[in-house]
């Protein structure tokens, strides 16, 4: 409405001043250095405007002139981060396809780019490894940050992958120390002590892992299974294992009396030809809810012909859990121990029939 108003008003004062402008034009006359223009007042402000236009439009285009080279480099610039994120896209594509050589070279395009550069320098030294290209890798790990958690674990990590598990217990050792909370990280040192060998230093840990909660409650009831009978079984047998020995005395009392640990236990007893003793142990500890996580240890366990009593309780079981494959799979390991292969047979068919999974332990 206001807009409206301002064009009328405008409009009426056009048409009360044209006639005037029209009939009296009047005129200016400038003389300058021996030279005299003369023109009309319209004539005059239309030469302003036209002029004022003239320099507007010579302004703006100087301006544009000014800033090309830096429309032309930030042009470029994008231009260039617009490939880097293309190939970072393609080289995980390649990744996860597992085509290492072409997400290796993929990755290390990307790095024309300056974000995520130690994400892609991780994925890009990882695809280099597997990939054949050891050197390659161990070149961008090292181009890592050298103080985050992140670079020690892919250090650590290819380590292990090349058969170098102490030197990665090592590396961890102190890194662990100074990020005790770091679970990834608490996680590796574990297992590279367990790729090691070194089963005294594991147990060591053990009070560690769980104060920090390396694992989950779920995942430590697994990992109890990974940590206990081949650590107890192996220092008996190297005749370093003592249940009185300070890293085993700092474990908590739940640890000492895990079933895992029970395992461990009666399987170094039975290497040593404690087979009836070895029995006791497992019959006095195991329990129903226990036997599918201790089922791939206990199968290892040469408890020969001392198996009677697990045997009963294993059928005592077998009345109200008759769909357990887990108990006919154990009957079966039972069945062997004391060489009735037939019945063994038999129960394995019958612990497939309930638990088809377990085809690939028994493989």
């Amino acid at each position: 409405m206001i807009r409206l108003l301002l064009i009328i008003l405008l409009l009426a004062a056009a048409m009360w001043l044209g006639p005037l402008v029209l009939a009296e034009p009047g005129y200016v006359r400038i003389v300058l250095a021996g030279y005299t223009l003369e023109m009309t007042v319209v004539g005059l402000v239309v030469l302003l405007i036209v002029s004022s236009l003239l320099l507007w439009l010579m302004a703006k285009l100087l301006r544009a002139l000014w800033r090309l080279p830096s429309r032309s480099w930030r042009f470029w610039q994008w231009r260039r981060r617009q490939k880097a994120e293309q190939a970072f896209q393609e080289g995980l594509r390649a990744f996860a396809r597992q085509q290492w050589q072409d997400a290796a070279n993929l990755l290390q395009q990307s790095l024309a780019h300056s974000q995520y550069q130690d994400e892609k320098r991780m994925l890009a030294g990882y695809a280099s490894f597997y990939a054949g290209q050891t050197p390659q890798a161990e070149q961008l790990v090292q181009q890592l940050a050298a103080e985050d958690p992140n670079t020690w674990f892919v250090q650590a990590d290819l380590l292990i992958q090349q058969g170098q598990a102490a030197q990665a217990a090592n590396l961890l050792q102190a890194k662990v120390a100074q990020q005790p909370k770091a679970c990834g990280l608490g996680q590796l040192y574990l297992f590279s002590l367990q790729q090691a060998g070194q089963w005294q230093q594991l147990l060591e840990q053990v009070p560690a892992a769980l104060k920090y909660r390396w694992f989950s409650k779920s995942q430590w009831a697994v990992q109890r299974y990974q940590i206990y009978p081949k650590a107890i079984s192996s220092l008996v047998q190297s005749g370093h294992f003592s249940e009185q020995a300070d890293y085993w005395q700092a474990l908590p009392g739940r640890e000492r009396k895990s079933v895992a640990a029970v395992i461990g236990r009666a399987w170094a007893k039975a290497n040593q030809g404690q087979t009836e003793q070895a029995e006791r142990l497992l019959v006095n500890t195991l329990a129903l809810a226990d036997i599918e996580l201790a089922w791939p240890y206990l199968r290892q366990i040469p408890l020969g012909k001392s198996v009677l009593q697990l045997r009963k309780q294993v059928q005592h079981w077998l009345r109200d859990h008759a769909g357990n494959g887990y108990l006919y799979a154990l009957l079966s390991w039972l069945a062997e121990q004391e060489g009735e292969l037939e019945q063994a047979r038999l129960s394995w068919k019958k612990a497939l029939q309930y638990q088809p999974e377990l085809a690939v332990s028994k493989g």
